[in-house]
């Protein structure tokens, strides 16, 4: 009788354990995952590849802004712009597409 409680109760507090681990691996989880995620975002933003993909999005937009006839379609591409843009390092840029950038932001 006295192994069987102590079975039952060995079980019990294996899965109080259990389940007490996998809350504080959640809680783990929870905390450090988005700190995780900010990090590689940096990186990810310092890497070349980026930098020179949002330099030659950048100067699309500007040679559709420089073809655009009407004054509603510049307002919309300076609004894209403005809109993909607010983040970036504009140091990252070439001086033409920087003062492109001052310009749609004016």
């Amino acid at each position: 009788m006295k192994w069987m409680f102590s079975s039952i109760g060995g079980v019990i507090l294996l899965i109080a354990l259990l389940f007490g681990l996998t809350w504080g691996g959640i809680t783990w989880y929870r905390f450090f995952q988005p700190k995780r995620e900010n990090a590689r975002r940096e990186v990810f933003e310092a890497t070349r590849s980026y930098n020179q993909a949002k330099v030659q999005e950048l100067a699309k937009y500007r040679l559709e802004y420089l073809r655009a006839d009407d004054s509603g379609d510049r307002d919309a591409i300076a609004s894209t712009v403005r809109l993909r843009f607010a983040d970036y390092d504009r140091s990252q840029l070439p001086d033409e597409l920087y003062r492109f950038l001052q310009e749609v932001n004016q």
